[in-house]
């Protein structure tokens, strides 16, 4: 049981290179996956916003939140949940369109896990 369960995760990186308070962006089967590692917890999820679809990998942390770079919404990277949508002021650059257009899932978060020296993660599907 415990070589199928290996077969379905996917190599990501060293332990040693993934530094805490650091991510970094990797593709597994097609698929663009965020890896970090906060505050000693290892996390992994897709690499695109659920609110618009920007690459989280250019985003920053606040707290246990990742920070789009896009629009400023913050996901638990542990839980997945929107935690915080950014209140847009008319005198900023754009305009949102309706109402809807606020609108966002949660992060797909990833099985990761630690052994051995190296970083894995389950992969996607």
């Amino acid at each position: 049981m415990k070589d199928t369960i290996k077969e379905e995760r996917y190599p990501v990186c060293k332990s040693a290179e993934l530094a805490d308070n650091t991510m970094r962006k990797i593709t597994v089967d097609t698929i663009d996956l965020l890896v970090g590692r906060k505050n000693g917890k290892l996390f992994a999820c897709d690499n695109f916003c659920p609110h618009k679809g920007a690459s989280l990998s250019k985003g920053h942390f606040n707290g246990d939140n990742i920070v789009c770079y896009m629009h400023g919404y913050e996901y638990n990277l542990f839980t997945g949940k929107l935690e915080k949508m950014t209140s847009w002021k008319k005198e900023d650059t754009w305009v949102e369109q309706d109402a809807e257009w606020r609108k966002s899932g949660d992060l797909i978060l990833y099985p990761i896990s630690e052994e051995d020296g190296m970083i894995y993660v389950k992969k996607p599907g």
